[in-house]
């Protein structure tokens, strides 16, 4: 039996169905997620997906070679420059749920429009090229305007953020701020506004003295071990444009009232003007969304 298999359209749809569930499972974890990143490795899946029509190897060897090239795109678009392979097995446990659970929905969805004679055309219980175009669209715009919704729902919300560095530990109370969109360019995780009158009891005061300054050039003065976890951020505001000193902390672990759970930011101290506010930090609303 011969069946034709496109290779464009099968490496469109893999990449599609990759670069989505490394996203949710992202999103599910509150981990920071970079584009760049999550195209090239959904990238690295969708050849493999091209490649694996022409390998003789079926049974548990190909399940094992699924494996592997499924944790190969979750350590490539989850580890961290300081983390730990093992953080990485969270994720890919995940991302084999994402999948089954997205390519069950495709399936039922296919298997209904083959029921009910759709105009967009299934081919047995498969669904087409265009009906997969068409479906992507519809699920693009809908992650659009339920991305927009759950934003306004988070603004202004209030949670509770323990910060631990160097051996100190402090619990703060945070606003989620949906206008704080400050990310690492390198590593994409996202960034915590910390009242510098809070920072003190947190961050070495030579490090909240060269960030008052903004005079980076000083870092080189510091400790090694700390230097090692401070990012530069591009950062724009009312006044200018510049850089933002942030510091990679021990451990982040965010409470919204149901239960803490680790988070992986950084936290840059700055002037929040906080008077009158019990919040001593601005949280980004990807955070909790």
């Amino acid at each position: 039996m011969e069946q034709t298999v496109y290779g464009d359209i099968l490496f469109f749809v893999n990449f599609c169905m990759d670069f989505q569930c490394l996203f949710l499972t992202a999103k599910l974890l509150h981990r920071p997620f970079s584009l760049i990143r999550g195209a090239i490795f959904a990238t690295f899946g969708a050849l493999y997906a091209c490649v694996a029509l022409f390998l003789s190897v079926s049974g548990l060897w190909a399940f094992a070679a699924d494996c592997g090239v499924c944790f190969l795109m979750c350590v490539g678009t989850f580890l961290q420059k300081d983390g730990k392979l093992r953080h990485t097995l969270l994720p890919f446990a995940l991302y084999f749920g994402v999948s089954f659970a997205v390519g069950g929905v495709m399936s039922g969805i296919a298997s209904l429009l083959s029921h009910i004679d759709a105009p967009m055309g299934t081919q047995g219980a498969e669904l087409s090229s265009g009906a997969f175009f068409l479906l992507a669209l519809l699920g693009g715009v809908l992650t659009f305007f339920w991305g927009r919704f759950t934003q306004r729902r988070a603004k202004g919300k209030r949670a509770e953020l323990t910060l631990s560095f160097e051996g100190r530990t402090l619990p703060v109370t945070c606003m989620v701020d949906t206008a704080n969109l400050l990310r690492d360019p390198v590593g994409g995780k996202p960034v915590v506004l910390l009242d510098r009158l809070a920072a003190r009891e947190l961050l070495p005061g030579e490090l909240l003295h060269i960030a008052e300054q903004r005079e980076p050039s000083k870092l080189s003065d510091l400790p090694h071990d700390i230097v090692r976890r401070v990012k530069l951020i591009p950062a724009a505001a009312a006044t200018g444009q510049g850089l933002l000193l942030a510091v990679v902390p021990d451990r982040a672990l965010l409470d919204m009232g149901k239960g803490a759970f680790e988070v992986e930011v950084l936290v840059a101290p700055v002037a929040l003007f906080t008077d009158g506010n019990d919040y001593k930090a601005l949280l980004p609303a990807e955070l909790i969304t």
